[in-house]
């Protein structure tokens, strides 16, 4: 069972115990915790049935990068079937050791000189949203926003329609096969500069979409500032796009204020320094403005968060702010969402019922119809009543529901 290998490998790493397959006369495998050192098997057993919950419970994720979420077989194949030579790889194998990160340089290098190079012809896309599709599907997620970054496809002579059809053509499917949505927020990019930003722009507006309901600034934060991108996000906030900004990830407070009054931004990806400036909390607190917070790629990064448990997500939390959980790059940093959550649970003191709360963030902060949004917040109420129902006694107090969704 998936959630179970990926639980023993989470608890082994974090808690130093051993896992031990076992099958039921059914067939089905499940996964027996026995806990060694600092955890008793009892709570460890516990753990386990709350990872459990975190991975079956929907859920939605909102800050997600295309090309991250591509898997080690997917970017390989791609490779033998545009026919290229990457350095130091020559099997499946060399590719998925490739994808074993340990700094930002070796991120870095991975993204734009493996993944990005994979991918040669729009069609390659459809192995990425697939890969999506995937992701989404084993971690119970049914609607993601993912940002799509075009602005290097573009230069390498890919067409923007051509490429958006196929994005579209695969999240259709996904949505016929398993019913789960996904949506792109097209990268107009700090890394390029205004100019290419104001194209990609055009680029949108020229090829209006379903699929695409809007925009992003993402790339180095430090080489672009916001303020520069300002007439960009104008334009695209008169002709009725949602906007989002990374903001506050390597750079002070100011970043998030000029995504905010500059850009427009009505939610923010980051947005870890604003832990500094107390009357900055109390502005996104008071206009309910959405964080998207990925907390292990805060700790890879390593500008403001060295560790889990120093991670601000618990002061922005407890301070009231509009907290959402999300992966960034899950295929290249080796967290799910559902890790993410289980994270939170065992390293930053959040309760199960907090987690809940916290899930629901997420489907306030997407960019749907309340109406739609209303049919979900259903579907999760019903869904959470009935994980808590098969849920052990020991666990089952916890499972509570937010009170403007009971």
């Amino acid at each position: 069972d998936n959630r179970f290998e990926r639980y023993a490998r989470y608890i082994s790493f974090r808690k130093g115990v051993e896992i031990r397959r076992i099958s039921l006369e059914t067939g089905t495998e499940y996964s027996r915790i026995r806990a060694r050192h600092t955890k008793s098997r009892h709570a460890s057993l516990l753990e386990a049935e709350v990872f459990r919950f975190l991975h079956e419970v929907p859920k939605t994720e909102i800050h997600l990068h295309m090309e991250a979420v591509a898997s080690a077989d997917s970017i390989y194949d791609l490779m033998i079937k545009n026919r290229l030579q990457l350095p130091g790889i020559r099997s499946r194998d060399d590719m998925h050791a490739r994808f074993q990160v340990n700094s930002l340089a070796e991120f870095v290098d991975l993204y734009i000189n493996v993944i990005q190079h994979c991918i040669v012809e729009e069609a390659d896309f459809a192995y990425l949203v697939r890969d999506v599709h995937n992701y989404l599907l084993r971690n119970s997620i049914y609607y993601a926003e993912v940002f799509f970054s075009p602005s290097k496809f573009l230069k390498n002579g890919l067409s923007f329609a051509r490429m958006i059809d196929i994005l579209a053509r695969e999240a259709q499917q996904a949505e016929e096969q398993d019913n789960i949505a996904i949506r792109f927020l097209v990268d107009v990019s700090r890394t390029y500069g205004v100019e290419n930003a104001s194209r990609n722009l055009d680029l949108v507006l020229r090829h209006p979409n379903p699929f695409v309901p809007g925009i992003g600034l993402g790339g180095a934060e430090e080489a672009g500032p916001a303020r520069d991108f300002a007439e960009v996000f104008t334009r695209a906030k008169d002709a009725g796009l949602h906007r989002v900004a990374h903001a506050g990830e390597v750079i002070g407070p100011e970043s998030i204020r000029d995504a905010l009054h500059l850009l427009h931004a009505e939610r923010i990806g980051h947005g870890i320094s604003a832990q500094f400036d107390e009357s900055l909390m109390a502005h996104l607190k008071s206009h309910s403005i959405p964080l998207e917070v990925c907390p292990t790629s805060n700790v890879f990064t390593r500008k403001y968060v060295h560790m889990l448990a120093e991670h601000p997500i618990r002061k922005f939390y407890d301070a009231g702010l509009h907290v959402t959980v999300n992966t960034d790059d899950p295929s290249v940093f080796g967290i799910e969402l559902a890790d993410e959550y289980m994270n939170l649970y065992t390293q930053c003191g959040f309760s199960l019922k907090e987690i809940i709360q916290l899930i629901y963030n997420n489907l306030r902060a997407c960019f749907l119809t309340e109406e739609k949004k209303q049919t979900y917040a259903r579907r999760l109420k019903e869904s959470i009543e009935h994980l808590r129902n098969a849920a052990p006694e020991e666990i089952r107090a916890e499972i509570v529901l937010p009170a403007d969704l009971a």
